[in-house]
Order: structure tokens, then sequence, then C-alpha cells
């Protein structure tokens, strides 16, 4: 099963490994919500992953299991 490589595109966050899609996408709410505005966590939530990343200027990449490991050495 593939993992997903989180990329911080500013280079201020280490890459972290997530199980899915889903879960990243979860992740950068979260991380998002302390800088948010309560109107601004209502969009945030509706926002897709992709508009996520844009957002944060984030990106990700789908890694395999063996590729993962040297991340979450």
């Amino acid at each position: 099963m593939d993992k997903i490589l989180r990329i911080d595109n500013q280079g201020c966050c280490e890459r972290r490994i997530y199980d899915s899609k889903k879960d990243l996408r979860d992740s950068l709410i979260d991380f998002h919500l302390t800088d948010c505005e309560e109107e601004d966590e209502k969009g945030l939530k509706k926002c897709s992953l992709n508009e996520i990343c844009s957002y944060g200027d984030w990106s990700y990449e789908l890694i395999s299991d063996e590729e993962a490991k040297k991340y979450e050495e």
C-alpha cells in the first residue's frame, strides 16, 4: 500500500508520512486552524486537499512503503 509524503514547500516543517490523503488533509486543516478566524475555519474545512495545499504552500507525493521507512526513522 502506498503512503503519502507531506512536503512543506517553504522548508519550515519536516517531511511527514501519512497513510492516506484524508489523513493528510485532516492534519493540514488542524495545522491551519490555529491561525484562522471562525469564518475562515468553516471555509477551510470545506476545502479539498489540493486547495489546502495551495493555501499553505504544501505539496505531497505518493511513495511506497519502502520509501516511507527512511522518513519514519
